[in-house]
């Protein structure tokens, strides 16, 4: 006999590791998003929501055994440990890297920019709006944590573009270091003329770049006249995004010219309170432009794609099927793993459903990411109210995954443990 029940401890326990995960995960991209790979990223963030959420469900369930039974904390509990790191963690680990991998081709004609202009306006108001030169040292982070085989140029402009440093390769230390050297040595002054530095960062990308997708980010606090279909229709044309930066002093003409050019050619438009601010808002385009993850922002053309939507919620839903498998696993009962992988698969599903919503607002993508991993922990807990599972007193066959032995006249047989799970004596 077959019934839908639910352990209300493991509920509560399951939020509780999906919270933990979502900690850890918090942890892990803020320290080593850009820097690690996106494919180890992913692994490690699934791998520790599996782990952590496994481990609290567990824990409910040696407290409670509302689905497994007495019997099972008694005689099988143990085993539960033994199954919780290959199966909630490498598991998920390795899932996380492979869905990743997929996910990072661009088989949705997605390409990440390769080579990337900084067009930072230096005209007299600079001065003033940004007197300790954030602008710069924003540059110049943004420079060292570049990938190698990433090419950058530099133009500073003011009624004048200057091209400091032309396109060059980023592959070591040195070269980053002699970009950042030149950086170190203008003085603002004079006005501002943002369509000849567009024009100047175009010649550049266009001279050298053999085909390889190109990239702008711009920064000014002024406004000059612009004849923006015009300034724009050749970087349509190559697929190149300009991404613009709009200092707190910028008047509002010259903030709609900004998000015009942004606009125009599918980039992004940053306004800024503070300085201070500038190196967290270049970092965010680099990292928008670099190379997607599962729990993170898309930007540009893509934005939106249905591919990449798709790619996502699929994704997810097979990563809550193996998570409720995993739990299936480590209860060893063929029914509970059914039960749990089916609502771990709706559960996914849902989480996706939530973060791609959420991502599309572009407001605080971390609690878009909460969401999405408390969603997954609390459908996959309730999971047993959706598929019933076997009730204890049924004669119809072993509920273990794995568990075999002799009943007691020699014969191979199962003895039911009184708890909805066969095992041996």
């Amino acid at each position: 006999m077959f019934r839908r029940k639910v352990n209300g401890l493991l509920f509560l326990f399951s939020l509780i590791g999906g919270a933990a995960g979502f900690a850890a995960g918090e942890v892990l991209l803020n320290r080593q998003e850009g820097s690690m790979s996106n494919i180890l990223l992913m692994a490690c963030y699934f791998g520790l929501l599996g782990l952590l959420t496994g481990l609290m469900c567990l824990l409910a369930e040696m407290i409670s055994p509302q689905l497994n039974g007495h019997g099972w904390r008694l005689r099988y509990a143990s085993t539960g440990w033994k199954l919780l790191v290959p199966a909630a963690f490498i598991m998920l680990l390795a899932a996380g890297a492979l869905f990743q991998t997929v996910y990072g081709m661009g088989l949705g004609g997605r390409k990440p920019a390769e080579d990337i202009v900084l067009v930072i306006d230096k005209s007299s108001s600079m001065n003033e709006t940004d007197p300790g030169r954030e602008s710069v040292r924003a540059a110049e982070e943004l420079i060292n944590r570049m990938d190698a085989g990433k090419r950058a140029a530099v133009v500073l402009f003011n009624e004048q573009p200057e091209l400091l440093q032309p396109l060059t390769n980023l592959t070591t230390q040195a070269e980053k270091d002699q970009v950042n050297t030149r950086l170190d040595g203008y003085t603002p002054n004079g006005q501002t003329d943002i369509a000849r530095a567009l024009t100047l960062a175009l010649t550049q990308l266009d001279s050298v770049s053999s085909g390889r997708k190109g990239m702008v980010i711009l920064i000014s606090d002024g406004y000059s006249e612009v004849q923006v279909e015009q300034a724009v229709q050749p970087f349509r044309q190559k697929g190149i995004a300009i991404h613009t930066v709009g200092m707190n002093a910028t008047s509002k003409d010259a903030t709609h010219l900004l998000k015009q050019l942004a606009d125009e050619t599918q980039g992004s438009y940053h306004r800024i309170d503070n300085a201070t601010e500038i190196s967290g808002v270049f970092t965010k385009i680099y990292e928008l432009n670099r190379g997607w993850h599962l729990m993170g922002e898309r930007s540009g053309t893509d934005e939106g794609s249905y591919y990449y939507l798709t790619l996502r919620i699929l994704f997810l839903a097979l990563l809550g099927a193996l998570m409720g498998l995993s739990l299936g696993i480590i209860f060893d009962n063929r029914h509970l793993a059914k039960s749990f992988t089916i609502g771990g698969a709706v559960a996914g599903m849902l989480a996706g459903a939530l973060l791609e919503a959420w991502m599309r607002m572009g407001v605080a993508p971390a609690f878009g990411r909460l969401l999405a991993d408390l969603t997954l922990a609390a459908v996959l807990a309730l999971s047993t109210l959706l598929i019933p599972i076997k009730e204890p007193g049924s004669q119809t066959g072993s509920n273990s995954l794995y568990r075999s032995g002799k009943n007691p006249s020699g014969g191979l047989g199962k003895v039911q443990n009184g708890s909805g799970s066969f095992d041996r004596r």
